[in-house]
Formats: structure tokens, C-alpha cells, sequence
């Protein structure tokens, strides 16, 4: 996306988001399905008003994680790697959320 003179990003009016999970129960566990692993694929940019949108511009990756919907709510550990990145881009390989499933 479009970045200021400091180099920090400035975010962008326009957006392409896509995603994809497959969940299965982790081997094992039985008849417990509070435990899942996924498998993802993510891709997706942000364009500023004055920026082309390219399709060789957007972003991919791929990873595993690993799903417990807990008595608090549910919780994700994932990992995840670049497919298709640019040289500036600041690459976050794990991902720790709580209340998405």
C-alpha cells in the first residue's frame, strides 16, 4: 500500500481481501472438536487513489495453525509464510488471536 515520506504505510480508499481455511479435528482427540488444525491461504493489498491496481501487486501466503475453542472464547495460534511478497514488506510469521474461530 501507499507510504509516506517517513516510509510508514498511510493505508489506502481501496481493497482486495480473500481468504481460505480447512479445518480438521486434530488426530487423536476423539470425539472432542474443540481442537482443530487449519491449513489457510490469504491474499490481499490496499491501493491509494493515486495507485494502478495491478494484479502483480497483490500479496499471498500460506500457512498451518492450530484452533481451541476455549471456555473464555476461542483462540488461534498460526503460521504462516509469504508466496508472492515485495522487498518492503514487513513479514509477521506468527499470528496469536483470541475470539475468532
Amino acid at each position: 500500500g501507499p507510504v509516506d515520506v517517513t516510509g510508514s504505510y498511510t493505508g489506502g480508499n481501496r481493497r482486495f481481501n480473500t481468504n481460505a481455511e480447512l479445518y480438521l479435528p486434530v488426530p487423536g482427540s476423539g470425539n472432542d472438536k474443540s481442537f482443530r488444525i487449519f491449513g489457510f491461504v490469504d491474499a490481499g493489498n490496499v491501493w491509494g487513489s493515486q495507485e494502478k491496481l495491478e494484479l502483480d501487486s497483490i500479496r499471498v501466503s500460506a500457512g498451518v495453525g492450530l484452533s481451541w475453542i476455549s471456555p473464555m472464547g476461542p483462540l488461534r495460534l498460526s503460521y504462516g509464510k509469504p508466496i508472492r511478497k515485495q522487498p518492503t514488506d514487513r513479514i509477521e510469521k506468527f499470528q496469536f488471536q483470541i475470539g475468532t474461530a
